[in-house]
């Protein structure tokens, strides 16, 4: 372990004169009532004459239980592999564009020569600056789905670094959030309702036998630091303070004993508090069960372990137990997200809506209106022009029926459902009845609105209605690239999901009676 040594500079006012008798009577420091001094040292206890030595070593006897993913791959290894891309990792994470083109073209002798204009097996659907690529180069990803058919062997993607399996999904579709479960020995590690982002001690549940199973005691030693913080006293008397940190600036009410004690701690005792790092691998589960403390006096305090309160409490733990994980450290998120869709609860239409606005890095774009007459020549939608004319404000008032006014393409309804006694919100499909034949539009097709486990009888995707709050929530998938504890990198897509600050409204109305103008001409 290498040693750190921290340099401090100190600013000093230096007085030229050194006559006090000069400099008046401010700086003299007369002493009145020496008493009032030997009263001040036995309040702050400076007479009881303890040998009190400042901490130097601290030996902790701890046991540690490495936690295991939930495969035994490198990559699922939580000593190594940051948690945050074991939890949030998806399946084909691995195939970046720049993978697919790769794999694409060193696989394309490979292929028969009549599925090499295949246009499933090309790429296609990419955006700028890739749109030049689109159903002219052989999409790897799309070699790796059909490989059994096109007789293309495992070893062929093997070689071009293609993993042999897939990343466990802990995506739930119907509660928008992840749901991870590792283990420590017999303990059981559960991150319930991860919304993305950072993963620490805290966002962790254990549940298993406490205190843990027996394992070898191992000592730990580490060194002690002062305890610093914004406020906190200079540990030397006539150190400069920073005067826009007081802790006591702002007085409590009298009834606030808790804020009162913690000023006074703060205040008087603040120099006292030391902190010792826990010297274990990362990816255990930490139980500390005994402490030494070595002093600059050479003399060895035993400490008792922490019971009953801990500030790093692990929930379901005993208060002497850490959980160390190798979060990412900076890690580098893409600016522009691969999917962005946005949910609500519509309370005028009573209907939940999900609006795509970008899927696979494409920023989705309402198609133009049709026009009254259909569509337009080789099948285009033409936009509906203003009649010519003016509007006859005597005429005797036309009305048409609508079923329903219009909603936009990329909007899809959720509509409540209790099938089998369980309330969702079930997706469902639009449709134009105003048009013959009526067909439905079609569904999203992001898929962070899919659910990978549906069956021909389930439903595309269902939500629970817990998981969308009156308010609304986006949500995203984009690359984070990160380190593992080893120093390589490690790259997977995060599904995010963060707060609305009001759920959207489509203005949806059903049976309605649209006012047919008369135009003169």
């Amino acid at each position: 372990m290498p040693y750190r040594f921290d340099l401090h500079v100190r600013l000093e006012a230096v007085h030229t004169q050194f006559d006090l008798r000069a400099v008046g009577d401010a700086l003299r420091a007369k002493v009145n009532d020496p008493v009032w001094f030997l009263g001040r040292q036995w309040q702050l206890g400076e007479h009881r004459g303890r040998d009190a030595a400042s901490p130097a070593l601290v030996h902790l006897t701890v046991t540690e239980t490495p936690v295991t993913g939930p495969t035994p791959a490198p990559d699922d290894d939580p000593r190594v592999t940051p948690p945050e891309a074991i939890i949030e990792s998806e399946p084909e994470q691995w195939w970046t564009i720049g993978r697919r083109v790769r794999v694409g073209r060193a696989l394309r002798a490979a292929v028969p020569a009549d599925r090499r204009r295949d246009p499933a097996l090309l790429l296609g659907r990419l955006g700028a600056p890739y749109e030049q690529l689109n159903g002219k180069v052989l999409d790897g990803l799309a070699l790796y789905r059909a490989r059994v058919p096109l007789g293309l062997g495992p070893a062929l993607f093997t070689a071009e670094g293609v993993p042999l399996t897939e990343p466990t999904d802990d995506w739930q579709p119907a509660e928008l959030a992840y749901t991870a479960s590792f283990a420590a020995g017999p303990v059981t590690l559960t991150i319930p309702r991860h919304d993305g982002g950072d993963v620490d001690w805290y966002s962790a549940t254990a549940k298993g036998p406490n205190p843990p199973a027996p394992s070898p005691a191992a000592v730990r030693t580490s060194y002690p630091t002062r305890v610093s913080y914004d406020g906190a006293p200079n540990p030397r008397w006539w150190q400069i303070e920073d005067h826009r940190h007081d802790p006591g600036a702002v007085a409590p009410h009298r009834t606030q004993l808790a804020a009162l004690m913690l000023i006074h701690v703060t205040a008087s005792h603040g120099d006292d508090w030391f902190t010792a790092p826990v010297v274990s691998p990362t990816g255990t589960l930490v139980a500390v069960t005994g402490m030494q403390v070595e002093d600059a006096m050479g003399l060895t305090t035993t400490c008792r372990p922490a019971d009953g309160w801990s500030m790093f409490h692990l929930s379901g733990r005993r208060a002497g137990e850490v959980l160390l994980w190798p979060t990412v450290a900076n890690p580098l998120t893409a600016a522009v997200p691969l999917d962005e869709v946005l949910l609500g609860v519509d309370e005028d239409a009573n209907v939940l809506w999900a609006i795509e606005q970008r899927v696979d890095g494409i920023e989705l774009v309402e198609p133009p209106a049709p026009s009254p007459d259909g569509p337009g020549p080789a099948g285009e939608l033409t936009l509906a022009e203003a009649p010519a004319g003016q509007v006859v404000a005597t005429a005797a008032r036309r009305y048409r029926y609508l079923p329903s006014t219009t909603v936009p393409h990329l909007w899809h309804p959720y509509l409540l459902s209790d099938a089998g006694n369980v309330r969702r919100f079930v997706q469902g499909r639009l449709a134009d009845l105003t048009v013959r034949p009526i067909e439905p539009r079609p569904g999203p097709t992001s898929r962070l609105l899919r659910d990978p486990a549906a069956g021909s009888s389930d439903p595309v995707h269902h939500l629970a209605p817990a998981a969308v709050p009156r308010a609304g929530i986006h949500l995203d998938r984009r690359y984070v690239l990160g380190r593992r504890t080893d120093g390589r990198p490690v790259l997977w897509v995060q599904r995010r999901r963060t707060p609305l600050s009001g759920a959207p409204a489509s203005l949806l109305r059903f049976d309605v009676l649209e006012e047919l103008p008369e135009i003169s001409p």
